[in-house]
């Protein structure tokens, strides 16, 4: 779907926000914590005599993108961590449902499922956020943005989202911050065979197959998933003077994803990796909600990717590891007999690295080295990069307290001819060996590429740009504690001044065209809090609190008397409030999950905004276990509040609805 780029002005109908459902949506929201709260007080009061007490624990080990492992606690920046677990008990089928509920993070929803979505983190675009998967980026060297609604979670095992930017590590995009999905590795011995059917409202059907088996050193998965829907959902459309219930026309669609994922222990310490992927999809595009009948648009995706990865250890403290990728994304979008583009983007990545440990230090250091190109009949002709980065990456323990994380980078990109140096220092200090309390400080710069559509669309594109640029600050603390459960608090402020960001505006002629003209300023503050108590060996439950307030704006004048300087950069919320609660007995749970997004400019002078809305999805769930066959029957309900709401303007989301699914594993 061809959306508008997120930092071009577009005309946007505007709303406002009575201040009698300001008050209402307040009482809500303060019943909801008011519940939540007394729920879990209420349940550790009644438990505080138990000796079945929780025991705390630190944070999971995160892979660091590949390069240092640490984990929450002793990390240098802010790295927040989903597990499988979390993951599974979600709701919907997608990468961008998961990322719905986790802190800090902003999806950007062009309608229902399977509709374009983005992710925001601090403030900044989804050009400026980078998705990888195993370490590869999948942002699109076209437009550098990653659509998540066309990545499944059945096959992920954990996501890492680092709070801030890292280009020293990772290169271009990784301004805002890197969201990193690791694929799942463990598989099981005994040959496991599993079948998921899924229904649901819009009659959205859903059905998967999977396959793994161990056998020696060799380890095998295969997955496969077909889903549907013809996603003709309810909403409310006001035509400024009624507010009328419709059904969302032209909205419907279908993919399958196939998927292999196999390893081989060729040593005893060494393992080849495949991992293969392939997705087709066809959706229509509805287009904005104006009064008028549907747009007749549709779009078509073939995305494949394939990463081949080798590991071999050297000596005890000598790693080397070699990773190959290969992308091949078509797009075609057409609107009747209007228009008709197509896009073929090709990706070619290697990445190689040699880890050495020492006594009291970790030293990565490695380079990476890309080929893209692009055919499309909206750009010109013979589009193509090469980029390649020297990085090196280190962890010193400078004593039992202190934990330095230097790290630098060197990126030069072929077709505009740029070199940038990437730098960033970070600090970890934990003041009382045997208290769970951690201080964590980073600082660094960053950078983002031009884009091949900014660089290289016919007559309007720009070839003399520059990469954006970023100042990246952090600075925050992590401390875990035991108080009748296991219980976390981490508090983060969050700094970004970013320079010579590209935006699209007119020239002499009308057209549009991109420049490096704006300069934007995020300060963010988040808190969040995880609480996990296990009452009895039978009844167990987790909260998280996550909220997080950004305030992103345009620092600088892009021409005299510019009425959007020191404006919220639009489509950003300043609020975001998620709780998340699962509660567990025996093989039964329930899952909550509460979103609270504010209000949104919809323009760049910040006159018309989206009102604030909060949300409520859950579902509930319940296994049966037969011999070797486990079965599973889940129940979820989305916008269970039946909230009239729009994430984009022009762009309804559904109403209240159901899906219902079986899976069966033998």
């Amino acid at each position: 779907m061809r959306a508008p780029p997120e930092n071009s002005p577009q005309k946007i109908l505007s709303c406002k926000e009575p201040e009698h459902i300001q008050s209402e949506f307040m009482q809500r929201h303060k019943l909801i914590l008011f519940l939540l709260l007394n729920f879990l007080l209420l349940g550790q009061r009644a438990d505080s005599q138990s000796s079945d007490s929780a025991i705390y624990k630190t944070g999971e080990i995160s892979v660091f993108g590949f390069k240092v492992s640490t984990d929450n606690f002793f990390a240098p920046t802010k790295i927040r961590i989903i597990t499988s677990k979390e993951i599974n008990n979600k709701n919907g089928e997608s990468l961008a449902e998961v990322l719905q509920t986790a802190g800090g993070v902003f999806i950007k929803s062009y309608g229902n499922t399977s509709s374009l979505s983005t992710v925001s983190l601090n403030g900044l675009g989804a050009e400026h956020t980078l998705v990888l998967l195993n370490g590869f980026k999948i942002n699109s060297t076209q437009n550098a943005q990653a659509d998540l609604s066309l990545i499944s979670k059945n096959n992920i095992e954990r996501i890492e989202i680092l709070n801030n930017g890292a280009s020293s590590i990772y290169g271009s995009e990784a301004i805002g911050g890197v969201i990193n999905i690791i694929t799942k590795t463990n598989l099981s011995k005994e040959p496991v065979i599993g079948m998921t059917v899924k229904y649901g409202s819009y009659n959205s059907r859903l059905f998967r197959m999977n396959f793994n088996k161990k056998i020696s050193r060799f380890s095998l998965n295969l997955d496969y998933t077909n889903e549907r829907s013809e996603n003709n959902f309810s909403y409310y459309f006001n035509d400024g003077v009624n507010k009328l219930l419709k059904e969302r026309l032209n909205s419907g669609y279908s993919a399958s994803d196939y998927l292999l994922n196999a390893s081989y222990r060729t040593g005893k310490n060494s393992e080849l990796n495949l991992y293969s992927d392939y997705k087709k999809s066809e959706r229509n595009i509805p287009g904005q909600e104006t009064g008028s009948a549907p747009s007749d648009a549709n779009q078509k995706d073939d995305n494949f990717s394939s990463i081949i990865s080798f590991r071999h250890g050297i000596s005890g403290n000598l790693l080397a590891n070699t990773n190959l990728n290969y992308q091949n994304n078509f797009s075609e979008y057409s609107n009747g007999a209007f228009a008709k583009s197509y896009y073929r983007n090709i990706y070619l990545s290697n990445s190689s690295q040699i880890n050495y440990t020492g006594n009291n230090f970790e030293l990565i250091s490695g380079y990476d080295l890309s080929y893209s190109a692009l055919k499309s009949n909206e750009l010109e002709d013979n589009v193509k990069r090469i980029q390649y980065g020297l990085f090196l990456v280190s962890e010193f323990n400078v004593n039992r307290k202190i934990k330095l994380f230097p790290s630098a980078r060197y990126d030069y990109i072929s077709d505009i001819k740029r070199s940038v140096v990437s730098g960033k220092l970070g600090m970890n200090y934990r003041p009382v060996r045997d208290v769970n309390l951690n201080f964590k400080a980073s600082s660094g710069n960053s950078f983002a590429s031009p884009t091949f559509n900014e660089l290289y669309w016919k007559n309007l594109g720009n070839k003399a740009l520059n990469p954006e640029t970023a100042f990246n600050f952090d600075a925050g603390m992590i401390y875990g504690f035991k108080y009748f459960s296991a219980n976390t608090i981490e508090l983060t402020y969050t700094y970004i001044n970013a320079k010579n960001k590209i935006v699209w505006t007119p020239n002499s002629n009308g057209n549009w065209t991109p420049q490096n003209l704006s300069n934007s300023e995020s300060k963010v503050f988040s808190a969040d809090i995880k609480i996990d108590r296990k009452f009895s060996r039978r009844f167990s439950s987790e909260i998280d609190f996550r909220y997080s307030f950004t305030s992103s704006q345009k620092t600088e004048p892009d021409y005299e008397n510019d009425p959007t300087t020191g404006k919220q950069i639009f489509y950003i919320p300043k609020n975001l409030f998620k709780i998340n609660l699962n509660l567990n007995y025996l093989n039964s749970g329930l899952n909550l999950f509460y979103v609270f997004t504010g209000k949104r400019f919809t323009d760049q002078e910040n006159i018309g905004f989206l009102p604030a809305n909060d949300l409520i999805e859950g579902n509930i769930y319940h296994k049966f276990i037969f011999n070797k066959v486990s079965a599973q029957i889940k129940l979820e309900v989305n916008n269970i509040l039946n909230t009239d709401y729009q994430i984009i303007a022009g762009y309804p989301m559904a109403l209240r609805n159901f899906k219902a699914s079986v899976s069966l594993e033998y």
